[in-house]
């Protein structure tokens, strides 16, 4: 390695880490505040949030990364341009596409690690998040609810139990109304209650005994009454958290290979298997827009007029906007079957790709390094 890339990665990888880190605590915390009504309960411990960290962290490299990295090359090599060093490069030999060779080395070296990270890490840690944030929800439940008291934090559902436990945390005489349907509305009264999870972790159970169902028709007179020994109430995880508490969805959490053997069962059963297909594709692409960027990023950030650094914040800002909104226009092309699966999750790329080699070529051209 020469002294020129070594001056280059210096350049590219302090600011890198710089912005990934700040990145990083941005999108914590906007993801943190979506489920402040779980994630603050009375029983959510600092471990709990340790965890939550550890498995969001992959997810949140993944979206960090790349504009991390594309800030990093327009405010880096901008630098240069704006202390005249590139013109000292110039004037020893020194060419734009030489200029490449060390983003484009940390590029391919950003790819492999997301790569690796959004077949393995990311939904490991997002099938983590889900199992968290049940497990949080459960013990919220059993802390939150009081004797004598009215719980509410559930969506459309309320809670009310006469007598609590404090040894085990079962519930005596029990009101539960479900208003989860709207037109039919139920009122459960039960004996004995107590609150618990499905294996997985997706579902909330609320196991009754001895008691009596009241369900009425808002749109009828009707009206039934049911008595059970025994009985149990589900409610899925993201439906007691609402819409401001939904962290994930469910293409997200599997791996490649889970997602291609999801997409050969959809297929094999007469269901629509370009949903799969494409969140596979998608992801690859996500995973390789390091590269693009880097070809499109340096003959920018070497080839614009002095501006200062706001101009940098502007490009990289409209930059990945643009990145972003291309992504998801192929995708839901790829999804509708306009567009081949392959070629829909790499297309942005492909335009990048296109335009940086056009404003390299414009720059080699042009013999000037301002």
């Amino acid at each position: 390695m020469t002294r020129i890339s070594r001056y280059l990665l210096s350049e590219l990888l302090v600011p890198l880490g710089v912005w990934v880190a700040f990145m990083f605590l941005l999108l914590f915390v906007m993801q943190f505040l979506r489920g402040t009504d779980v994630l603050l309960g009375s029983s959510v411990t600092v471990l709990d949030l340790g965890r939550l960290v550890a498995y969001l962290t992959p997810h949140f490299l993944m979206m960090a990364l790349p504009i991390a990295f594309l800030l990093a090359i327009l405010l880096g090599l901008g630098r240069l341009g704006e202390d005249r060093e590139l013109t000292a490069l110039q004037a020893l030999g020194v060419g734009p596409t030489r200029l490449l060779f060390a983003p484009m080395g940390v590029a391919v070296a950003l790819s492999v690690l997301m790569l690796i990270i959004t077949s393995t890490a990311q939904p490991w840690g997002l099938t983590g998040v889900k199992e968290l944030v049940s497990e949080v929800i459960r013990k919220n439940v059993v802390g939150d609810v009081k004797s004598g008291t009215f719980y509410e934090d559930l969506s459309d559902l309320t809670l009310y139990a006469e007598q609590v436990s404090s040894q085990d945390g079962k519930w005596t005489n029990v009101l539960l109304h479900d208003d989860r349907e709207a037109n039919s509305p139920l009122l459960v009264l039960a004996h004995r209650g107590q609150v618990g999870t499905s294996s997985g972790g997706e579902v909330l159970r609320f196991a009754l005994e001895d008691g009596e169902v009241h369900r009425s028709g808002r749109a009828s007179e009707d009206y039934s009454v049911i008595h059970f020994d025994r009985a149990e109430i589900s409610v899925g995880v993201g439906a007691s958290m609402g819409k401001r508490g939904r962290f994930t969805s469910a293409k997200e959490e599997l791996t490649p290979s889970e997602l291609l053997q999801a997409a050969s069962e959809a297929e094999a059963s007469g269901g629509d298997a370009r949903g799969f297909r494409m969140a596979l594709h998608s992801r690859l692409g996500g995973a390789l827009a390091p590269i693009a960027f880097a070809l499109l990023g340096t003959p920018l950030a070497i080839g614009r007029r002095q501006a200062g650094r706001a101009w940098g914040y502007l490009l990289t800002l409209g930059g990945y906007v643009l990145y972003y909104l291309l992504s998801r226009a192929f995708e839901q092309l790829g999804q509708q079957g306009k567009l081949p699966a392959p070629l829909a999750g790499q297309l942005a790329n492909v335009i990048f790709m296109l335009v940086g080699a056009v404003a390299l070529y414009r720059v080699s051209r042009s013999g000037t390094v301002r």
